[in-house]
C-alpha cells in the first residue's frame, strides 16, 4: 500500500491534538477521586488548547476542501465506506492515507467526538472558570454539559483504541502510517509550492 505524507498543517495539528487529547483522557481517569482538584485547572487549560487545535483542523479541512474526505456524505463516498467496511469482514484492510473511504471517515468521526468534548468542556469552563469559587452560575446547565462531556469522552476512548489498533495493523502490514503523519519534514509537493 502506498502511503502519501499528509500536509504539514494537518500533521502539526495532529501532534497537538494527539498530545492534548491524551493528556485530557488520562487526567479524566483521576479527577473523580478526592484530592485531585489540582488537576482541574490543567485539564481546563489543556482542553482549551485541544479545542482550539480541533477548530483549526476543521477550518483547515474546510479551506482545503477535505470535508468530503472526512465526512463522505455523497453517494459515492457512502458506497465506498460501506464497501470497505464489508472488506474488513473479509479480512481485507482498507487503504489509509488522505483519500475518501472508511479510514478517513473514522478520522472524521473521531474529530466529531473531539469537537463534542471541546464544545461541552468550553461551556463548562464558562460556567465555572478555574478562579471561580463556589457553585456554577447555572448548576443545571453545568450538569447537562458535564454528562455530555463524559459521553463524548467515552466515544473518544473507543476512537483512540481503534485508531491506535488500526494504525499498528497498517504499520505492520507495510504501510508507513507513522512516518506519514508524524514526520516533521515537508513533503515534495509542499517544497515545490514553497519554491514558487
Amino acid at each position: 500500500m502506498a502511503q502519501t505524507t499528509w500536509q504539514f498543517p494537518v500533521r502539526a495539528l495532529h501532534w497537538v491534538i494527539a498530545i492534548a487529547v491524551t493528556f485530557q483522557q488520562l487526567t479524566s481517569l483521576f479527577m473523580p477521586y478526592p484530592g485531585t482538584q489540582y488537576l482541574f485547572p490543567y485539564h481546563e487549560y489543556v482542553g482549551l488548547l485541544a479545542g482550539l487545535a480541533v477548530l483549526l483542523l476543521w477550518l483547515y479541512s474546510y479551506a482545503a476542501y477535505d470535508l468530503p474526505v472526512l465526512l463522505p456524505w455523497g453517494k459515492k463516498g457512502r458506497r465506498l465506506v460501506v464497501a470497505e467496511t464489508l472488506d474488513l469482514f473479509r479480512l481485507r484492510l482498507p487503504p489509509g492515507g488522505h483519500q475518501a473511504g472508511l479510514s478517513s471517515f473514522i478520522h472524521g468521526l473521531g474529530l466529531l467526538a473531539a469537537t463534542g468534548c471541546a464544545y461541552t468542556g468550553t461551556m463548562m469552563f464558562t460556567l465555572v472558570p478555574p478562579w471561580h469559587k463556589g457553585t456554577a452560575s447555572d448548576p443545571m446547565a453545568f450538569t447537562h454539559y458535564a454528562l455530555e462531556h463524559k459521553f463524548f469522552g467515552t466515544l473518544l476512548w473507543v476512537y483512540i483504541a481503534g485508531h491506535i489498533l488500526f494504525a499498528l495493523i497498517h504499520q505492520f502490514s507495510g504501510d508507513n502510517v507513522f512516518g506519514a503523519i508524524f514526520s516533521l519534514a515537508r513533503d515534495k509537493k509542499e517544497e515545490e509550492r514553497a519554491g514558487e
